[in-house]
């Protein structure tokens, strides 16, 4: 191995994307991972299954993200796609699937899989990587970057390629040193703000909700200046708030607005319905079971445990009949059916977001080759800028295109240095034989 390796920081998607694409060509790569084994944070995404992209046009994908975001990955996404993805995990041996709703898993629904044949691509490429090495900064001089420090010792390379993630799910290696070290490179960070996280709810939620589903919902986060924006998908209660794929989608927007005021958080439980129609089906389910009593007829609408807070909070004796229901009691239940304030967001833990919001501003990155503004030699991909999409793959897809991309400039620049060198070398060998 070169002491002048192409240096890949950190392990993840970003990390083994960018080192197997540096290695195909046939630039030295060394890959330093801190944990004892790579993709760790990779094998418990998607409750362990990885959704590892998602299906549909690129463009789509991209629109999917941010302005700001969407205008920086446009080339990355374009040059490795969500095609490409699957048929690189297929040549390894690890079809996908696509299911209805776009997301692209392996078929064997095991991250594990997605992971092996991550790591496989850069050992078959000759790709070097190294675990238990903790990388504890980047060395630079000249506005150019000299290599990394690893404990007591330094490794020198022109090359690095930081991958190190954002600052959630610390407990998998994710621990924000990457921009740290952005910082101190006087990259501009943009504030760490949860993204795709759970919703911790205040005052707390009844404990016997804790694991209470509800499929298809709108959950919606108000402020005192109205609606800020809402999330239709599943949800789960939790014993502490509200996760599941609608409250996580709502998580990045509600940690920004928490910072300006007070937000409360809204369900609507029937969103396919207006209030008309669902008043309308609710007569009806009432009146074809006249004799039976309100809690029991609701019961077969919602989730059974939620139920009784449901009547207690619009005071509707559970007892009531279907025959004595009133007209008015009707349309509450209705009204609180689409529109039920849940309590106030009290917090959104940083650590437990899939993503995280912030990190290396994009505006310090050249998009079409990953490069730092900043700090010649040095690239930069994955959860480590300033990128954060909407639950459903794409995170995972901006991480492998972004890596691609570095990895493939950091080859290209690494080979032309390499060319360079060696034709001097020839040319001063040819010298000394004159």
């Amino acid at each position: 191995m070169s002491a002048n390796s192409i240096l890949v920081i950190g392990g993840g998607g970003a990390g083994l994307i960018a080192a197997w694409r540096a290695a195909s060509m046939g630039a030295p790569i060394l890959l330093l991972e801190r944990n004892h084994k790579a993709g760790i944070k990779l094998l418990i995404s998607g409750g362990g299954k990885c959704n590892v992209t998602h299906d549909g046009p690129i463009d789509d994908l991209g629109k999917a993200f941010p302005k700001l975001e969407e205008r920086f990955l446009r080339y990355a996404l374009h040059t490795f796609t969500n095609e490409d993805v699957r048929n690189m995990l297929l040549d390894k041996g690890v079809p996908t699937i696509i299911r209805e709703d776009g997301r692209v898993f392996p078929e064997s629904q095991r991250a594990g899989d997605v992971v092996g044949a991550l790591v496989g691509n850069v050992l078959s490429s000759g790709g070097k990587m190294r675990f238990d090495a903790r990388v504890t900064g980047i060395l630079f001089g000249s506005g150019s970057v000299t290599g990394i420090a690893l404990g007591g010792e330094q490794l020198s390379s022109r090359h690095v390629i930081l991958t190190t993630g954002g600052a959630s799910y610390k407990k998998t290696g994710t621990t924000g040193d990457g921009i740290a070290w952005g910082r101190q490179l006087a990259h501009t960070i943009v504030p760490l703000r949860p993204a795709l996280a759970p919703l911790m709810i205040t005052p707390p939620l009844p404990r016997d909700w804790r694991g209470v589903a509800v499929r298809g919902g709108r959950l919606s986060i108000h402020s005192g200046r109205g609606e800020i924006d809402s999330w239709q998908g599943d949800i789960l209660f939790t014993h502490e708030g509200i996760s599941g794929p609608a409250a996580l989608g709502l998580s990045r927007r509600a940690a920004l607005a928490l910072e300006q005021d007070e937000v409360t958080l809204h369900l609507d439980l029937f969103p396919a319905s207006d209030f008309a129609e669902l008043d309308s089906q609710l007569n009806q389910v009432v009146n074809a079971n006249r004799g039976k009593k309100i809690d029991t007829i609701l019961c077969g609408m919602l989730p059974d445990r939620i139920v009784p807070y449901l009547l207690g909070k619009i005071q509707v004796p559970a007892s009531t009949r279907g025959y004595v229901l009133t007209r008015d009691a009707r349309r509450n239940i209705v009204a609180l059916l689409k529109s039920w304030e849940i309590g106030r967001i009290g917090r959104i833990d940083i650590d437990r977001g899939e993503v995280t919001a912030g990190g290396i501003a994009l505006d310090d990155v050249v998009p079409r080759t990953m490069e730092s503004k900043k700090v010649r030699g040095l690239y930069l991909a994955g959860e480590v800028l300033d990128i954060a999409g909407p639950i459903g793959g794409y995170n995972l897809q901006a991480a492998f295109s972004t890596g691609f991309v570095a990895g493939a400039s950091a080859a290209r620049s690494w080979l032309e240095s390499n060319e360079k060198n060696s034709r001097a070398a020839d040319s001063s060998a040819q010298k000394e034989r004159e």
